[in-house]
C-alpha cells in the first residue's frame, strides 16, 4: 500500500468514527484525491475501498443543504464509488451529476461557463507543471503550447475571453499566472463547495499519466455543451413568444456560438494524449462511454427535434433525461427569419447571421473531434454499438441548425 493510500485509509476511517459521534466535520477530500490519483479507482487497495463505501452510505442517511459542502460531498461520493459499487455511468465517471446539479441551484448558464472556465485553468495549469517535468524537449514545447493556447482562451478575471477576439500570445509564466489568479478568485479564494468540485474531481480509473487530462477535457466539454443547451432553451422560448424580440433571439445564438468554440479550443491539449494509454484508459473505463452524455443529447436535441434521435444515443439517453422540443428551434427561427423579412429584413439578416455562426461552430467541432478520434482511437469498435470513427463521419455534416 502507498504512503498517499494509507493516509486516505486513516483520514475516511477517523471521518467515520467522528460520524457515528456527531457531526463529523470535513470530508477528507484531498487524501482520498491524491490516493485515487497514484492508483486509479480500479486499483484501490481494499481498506480504502471499504472505507469510501462505508462513507458513501454514511452521507447518504445525512441530512444535508443543497448547495453546502454536506451536499456536495454526498454526490461526490455517489460519483467516486461509482465503479466500486458496479454501478459505472458517464455521469458519475466525469463527476456531471455533481457539476449539473450544482449548476442548476443557481443561474444555470452563468455558473456551468464560471466551472468550465476553473476546470480549464485548472487543466491548463496541471499539464503547464507537468511539461516542465518532461524531458523530451519536443514533447515539452509540444505539450506547453497546447497549454497555452488554451489559456490564451481565458481571462484571469472574467472566465472565458470572447471567442471573437484575437488574443494576445502568453508564455508560460504568465499563463500560469492567469490560471491561478482565476482558480484563486483573485486571491480572495473560491467558496468550499466550488473548490471541492474543482479541486477533487478527478476520479481516474487508472495511473496512467494522460488520464487527468482526458477526463478534465471531457468535463469541460460537457460543461459547454450544457452551458449551450441552456442557451438554447431560452432561444427557443424567445422564439415562440407572440412578439420575438430578434437582438435577445440573437443574442442567445452568439452565446451558443461562443460556448461551441471554447469547446472546440479544449481539443488542442486532447490531442496531446498518447493512443496506448487511451487504449488502457478506455479498457478500464467501461460502462462509461460518451454515448450517455446528457449535455450533447440535450444540446441536439433542443436544436434539431426528432431529426437528433439517433437510435444509438437514443438508447444510452432516453428522452426523460434529455427531451425534444416542439416545435424544435429549428423550425422555430425559421418561422421568425421568414416573419421578419416581410418587414425588417436587416433583423432577419442578423438573426441568419446568429444561426449560421452556431451551425459552423458545430460543424467545426464536428470536424475536429472526428480527426481527433482517428489520431488517438484508430478504427476501432465504437461505444454504445457504435462503429467508432465511421460513425463519427456519417453525422459530420449534419446542423445544429
Amino acid at each position: 500500500m502507498t504512503t498517499s493510500a494509507r493516509l486516505a485509509e486513516r483520514a475516511v476511517a477517523s471521518w467515520l468514527r467522528r460520524s457515528r459521534e456527531g457531526p463529523p466535520g470535513p470530508f477528507p477530500h484531498r487524501p482520498v484525491t491524491r490516493a485515487v490519483a497514484a492508483h486509479g479507482i480500479t486499483a484501490l487497495p481494499g481498506g480504502l475501498e471499504h472505507r469510501l463505501l462505508d462513507a458513501w452510505d454514511r452521507t447518504r442517511e445525512s441530512p444535508r443543504e443543497p448547495g453546502g459542502p454536506e451536499w456536495a460531498t454526498a454526490l461526490w461520493l455517489e460519483c467516486l464509488t461509482s465503479s466500486l459499487r458496479d454501478a459505472p455511468s458517464y455521469d458519475a465517471y466525469t463527476m456531471t451529476a455533481l457539476f449539473g446539479q450544482w449548476c442548476r441551484l443557481g443561474d444555470a448558464p452563468r455558473r456551468t461557463a464560471r466551472l468550465s472556465a476553473l476546470l480549464a485553468a485548472d487543466l491548463v495549469r496541471h499539464e503547464l507543471r507537468r511539461a516542465a517535468r518532461e524531458e523530451r524537449p519536443a514533447e515539452r514545447r509540444f505539450r506547453t503550447t497546447a497549454a497555452t493556447r488554451l489559456a490564451r482562451q481565458l481571462d484571469a478575471y472574467d472566465g472565458w475571453t470572447d471567442p471573437g477576439a484575437t488574443p494576445p500570445h502568453l508564455e508560460t509564466a504568465q499563463a500560469l499566472r492567469r490560471c491561478g489568479t482565476l482558480l484563486s478568485a483573485g486571491g480572495r479564494g473560491l467558496p468550499v463547495p466550488l473548490a471541492l468540485l474543482v479541486e477533487s474531481s478527478l476520479p481516474v480509473a487508472t495511473a496512467e499519466p494522460d488520464e487527468p487530462l482526458f477526463l478534465r477535457t471531457v468535463q469541460i466539454m460537457e460543461l459547454l455543451a450544457e452551458q449551450a443547451a441552456c442557451h438554447i432553451g431560452e432561444a427557443h422560448r424567445q422564439a415562440l413568444a407572440a412578439t420575438p424580440e430578434p437582438a435577445a433571439l440573437a443574442a442567445q445564438l452568439r452565446a451558443t456560438a461562443a460556448g461551441i468554440a471554447h469547446a472546440h479550443h479544449v481539443f488542442h491539449l486532447v490531442t496531446t494524449i498518447d493512443p496506448a494509454q487511451f487504449a488502457a484508459i478506455r479498457a478500464a473505463t467501461v460502462g462509461t462511454g460518451a454515448l450517455q452524455s446528457t449535455g450533447f443529447a440535450r444540446l441536439e436535441r433542443r436544436c434539431r427535434g426528432t431529426a437528433a434521435l439517433r437510435p444509438e444515443p437514443l438508447a444510452a439517453i432516453g428522452l426523460d433525461a434529455a427531451p425534444t422540443l416542439a416545435p424544435p428551434l429549428c423550425a422555430a427561427l425559421a418561422r421568425v427569419t421568414a416573419r421578419l423579412e416581410t418587414h425588417d429584413r436587416a433583423a432577419a439578416a442578423r438573426l441568419r447571421l446568429a444561426t449560421d455562426a452556431v451551425n459552423e461552430q458545430w460543424r467545426r467541432w464536428k470536424r475536429t473531434h472526428l480527426g481527433v478520434a482517428k489520431k488517438i482511437i484508430g478504427d476501432v469498435p465504437g461505444t454504445g454499438g457504435t462503429d467508432g470513427v465511421r460513425y463519427l463521419a456519417r453525422h459530420l455534416k449534419e446542423p445544429l441548425l
